[in-house]
């Protein structure tokens, strides 16, 4: 692992970030607050991720919410997630890359899974915690190290808290382990918060240590993690469109020489997403 340099000349190694992200992970939580884990925006069902962190948000029962995400390289994502009761949401994934444009559909090896089952209720003063896995990753899959070019969150703990600051202001973090760790088995830490923006908008900001995916291969992390952001908006109760920004840090490393004609890796990657949400 390497550290990075501030604009000040201040080197930051992965020890210290590290160490902060503890730190935000044991605190930000915490304090007393709106008994909400997640910002509201007028979305039918509360937000369960982020852009690639899970929040301790689940569906509530007898209610569905299907999710087509489009990413760079015409790639495309269409997810299914289902609330079975109060405490547990189950749902899946599959998606490809040049799904739309010219030539054939690469499309991943194999679908992702979602189980996510709440460990406690959020109250006053204590955060919501949540257990779960997901094995749905973000980009292109890379068939060689068999994973995906942002991993999949794995096996994790989230803990959610929501405080009452002009309108929600949610706090998420949390600690995962990717299953595609052919090149990187280490845990890594995650910190994310949702701000309310009114009654049909909120803003969303994440930053993933990554230290599951930072070795000095010139494969994939750089040692600087991934910050992401994103803009909801509900347009009815039912449908809710996302804009995200990803990986703002530039810490991908360059692209698969296989994939340059559908990939371009300079700038920040930019997505959309389209939800819509029903009971049954």
């Amino acid at each position: 692992m390497t550290g990075f340099a501030s604009r000040s000349g201040i080197t930051f190694s992965p020890r210290s970030r590290v160490g902060a992200a503890a730190c935000l992970l044991l605190l930000l939580p915490w304090a007393g607050a709106l008994a909400d884990e997640t910002a509201s925006t007028g979305f039918l069902v509360p937000s369960r991720v982020l852009v690639d962190s899970p929040t301790a948000g689940l569906l509530p029962p007898g209610t569905f919410e299907s999710r087509a995400r489009v990413f760079p390289g015409g790639g495309v994502e269409f997810r299914v997630d289902i609330g079975l009761q109060d405490w547990i949401t189950v749902g899946a994934g599959f998606g490809g890359l040049k799904v739309i444009g010219d030539g054939e559909p690469d499309w991943n090896p194999h679908p992702g899974i979602l189980m996510k089952v709440r460990v406690a209720e959020e109250t006053y003063t204590m955060p919501a915690f949540v257990m779960g896995v997901d094995t749905q990753g973000a980009g292109y899959y890379d068939t060689g190290l068999a994973r995906y070019q942002f991993k999949s969150r794995g096996v994790y703990a989230v803990l959610s808290k929501n405080y009452a600051v002009g309108g929600d202001l949610s706090i998420h973090s949390g600690v995962s382990r990717s299953l595609e760790d052919l090149d990187d088995s280490d845990p890594t830490l995650f910190v994310g918060a949702e701000k309310s923006l009114g009654d049909a908008w909120s803003m969303v900001l994440e930053y993933d240590l990554a230290t599951n995916d930072d070795l000095s291969d010139g494969v994939y992390g750089r040692g600087r993690g991934y910050f992401n952001a994103a803009f909801r908006w509900s347009l009815a109760p039912d449908v809710e469109v996302r804009f995200v920004i990803r990986d703002m840090l530039r810490n991908s490393e360059k692209l698969d020489p296989g994939l340059a004609e559908v990939l371009v890796d300079e700038g920040w990657g930019r997505e959309f997403t389209l939800s819509y949400a029903e009971s049954f």
